[in-house]
């Protein structure tokens, strides 16, 4: 595996699912084995990102319901998807959670692992964590956002090594870049408000299939070069909008 994160925050509501649902897309699209796993069973938002309806979750693997190779669906240019379940059963335990997604693993071996972990600091959030060989904030610019995640990245030091923060909803910033570089650390994308964003999920199509040429679709692609360690960079496929993306170098 080339790296795996977990996408924390320190409340709902951040925009976690989206910055990690359109991430994975391109990772996917440039070639990268990419598996997203929503580890949150009680607030599932994945498969709505991406338009799935599974009839098996992780929520039945957990049960004993399902095995691990039916809950593994292919999503938007490709990307594999592990979804929640958007309906709650009941609280999935930390080590049941562990479990689940190392049987996953074994199955799929991607290049890449993100886990969309709950917003907070409970129990589940610290075993995701320490299941990845990285994390990841995903926070408004506001100094409650702010602060929270500050109290995430504080109490998640030492579980897997920390790359830095996703500003989401940037408009007019309450706080200096200096300021909240020293809170929070890195700023690995400044993803700019965008109504389209809603319109994205309420469509179930990701916002870089969606929305090409956008600032949004831009730091997204930053923040997904970042993680690969290579220049990520959409080709145009057809009339209409970018649905492959490619690594900077690579021949036409």
């Amino acid at each position: 595996m080339e790296k795996s994160v977990t996408v924390v925050s320190g409340k709902g509501g951040t925009g976690k699912s989206f910055i990690t649902c359109n991430t994975a897309v391109v990772l996917a699209g440039a070639g990268f084995k990419t598996l997203v796993v929503d580890a949150d069973t009680t607030m599932a938002s994945v498969e709505i990102m991406y338009g799935i309806s599974p009839q098996k979750t992780l929520q039945s693997l957990v049960a004993g319901e399902a095995r691990p190779e039916e809950i593994v669906y292919e999503g938007p240019n490709g990307v594999l998807v592990v979804p929640a379940g958007a309906k709650l059963r009941r609280r999935v335990r930390p080590s049941e959670l562990d479990a689940a997604i190392s049987s996953i693993l074994e199955l799929v071996s991607p290049d890449f692992l993100l886990i969309d972990a709950p917003a907070g600091l409970d129990a589940d959030v610290v075993t995701a964590v320490m299941m990845t060989e990285y994390h990841m904030i995903v926070c408004n610019p506001e100094v409650t956002s702010l602060a929270d995640a500050y109290k995430v990245k504080t109490a998640l030091s030492g579980k897997s090594r920390y790359l830095g923060a996703v500003l989401n909803r940037v408009g007019r910033m309450e706080l200096s870049k200096f300021r909240v570089t020293g809170l929070i650390g890195p700023i690995l994308a400044a993803v700019p408000t965008d109504d389209r964003v809603r319109e994205s999920i309420n469509s179930g199509v990701p916002y870089v299939l969606k929305y090409p040429d956008t600032v949004v679709t831009r730091q997204i692609f930053r923040l997904a070069s970042t993680l690969a360690g290579v220049d990520l960079y959409p080709k145009k496929e057809g009339r209409s909008f970018f649905s492959f993306f490619k690594r900077r170098g690579e021949s036409e």
